[in-house]
């Protein structure tokens, strides 16, 4: 095995890395030097020789002093594992783009000074999968201005939990007024009814049971049988989306004993014949998980037919059966 070597290279705006084999480094020692001459950070000149640090612990989603989605706390779970940075400082051209950062986070900043502003981006796992992290399109980008860095020194970014010793930022979603909200089901005690149809074999709509529901005392718990193969619960009432340039998605708090899967059922053209295509299946957990699912993929295979149901189907793989838990459902367009 040949012996290699990993050389790193950084600018304020990027960072790459090459894997050279020993035996072809003095031919690569003219490279180097040609890229260090292009690529070398104006930062580094003058004083500042070494890093800031930006810090950050977690994001909490919290509800607004004014015009809120919602007052339901349920409205508001969320799982934010990562972040993308950006800032400006004074005399840039453009903005920096750090890139996007898993939480927590301490990121080296090749600067010293005070940025104009640094704009905090949350970022979610589409569908549950790290690799297709997006910048979630209905959260509010967070503006911190006036943010100072000192070499070698750590700037916390939010708010200190004296508790914990972590700091957190609260972030919001976009205001009422530019989502369209199709579905939002707490399943609280206090609503008259819920999104399913608790007349299907195994679907229930548990009332009060503080223990076993993500936030409040109510959920939807669907039971399959060890004999059964599945138990198919669509939402009782269809979307209606007549502009197909919107983004559709679909958030819910749950865990399960068996797959769980969620699709759309609706015909490919007016007149025609309905079919139903799955989005995706979600393996069993044990404890609530948050999920954001992008529906607007799938609804486009179906043409975006305007009218359009959701429809879920547990899926007993193992003969074993189980129950499924749903809390804090909704599914929104913007």
């Amino acid at each position: 095995m040949s012996l290699q070597i990993y050389i790193f290279f950084s600018n304020k705006n990027s960072a790459w890395g090459v894997l050279i084999p020993m035996n072809r480094i003095s031919l690569c020692l003219l490279s180097i030097g040609l890229l260090l001459s292009v690529f070398s950070c104006k930062k580094f000149e003058g004083d500042v020789r070494v890093p800031a640090y930006l810090h950050i612990d977690s994001l909490s989603v919290n509800q607004p002093a004014a015009n809120a989605p919602s007052t339901d706390a349920g409205w508001y779970t969320s799982d934010i594992d990562a972040v993308q940075l950006i800032a400006y400082f004074d005399g840039e051209k453009a903005e920096t783009i750090f890139g996007t950062f898993e939480l927590p986070c301490r990121v080296p900043i090749l600067y010293e000074g005070t940025a104009q502003y640094v704009r905090v981006i949350p970022v979610v796992r589409q569908n549950g999968i790290a690799q297709t992290r997006i910048e979630y399109p209905y959260f509010c980008d967070t503006i911190l201005k006036d943010i100072t860095f000192t070499a070698n020194k750590t700037t916390h970014i939010g708010q200190l939990d004296t508790a914990t010793g972590r700091y957190w930022l609260p972030i919001y979603y976009k205001p009422i007024s530019l989502m369209d909200v199709l579905v939002y089901d707490a399943f609280e005690p206090l609503a008259t009814s819920i999104v399913f149809d608790t007349t299907t074999k195994g679907v229930a709509w548990i009332q009060n049971d503080r223990e076993h529901a993500q936030t409040g005392s109510g959920y939807l718990k669907v039971t399959t049988d060890s004999n059964a193969t599945s138990v198919e619960f669509p939402i009782t009432t269809d979307m209606v989306i007549n502009d197909p340039t919107k983004i559709l998605y679909l958030e819910m708090d749950y865990h399960t004993d068996v797959h769980l899967r969620i699709g759309i059922s609706s015909p490919y053209t007016s007149g025609g014949q309905r079919y139903t295509n799955w989005a995706i299946t979600l393996y069993p957990r044990k404890t609530y998980g948050k999920i954001y699912i992008n529906l607007g993929k799938l609804w486009s295979q179906f043409n975006y037919y305007p009218n359009f149901s959701v429809i879920f189907s547990t899926l007993n793989t193992t003969g074993l059966g189980g129950d499924t838990y749903i809390d804090n459902l909704k599914i929104f367009t913007i």
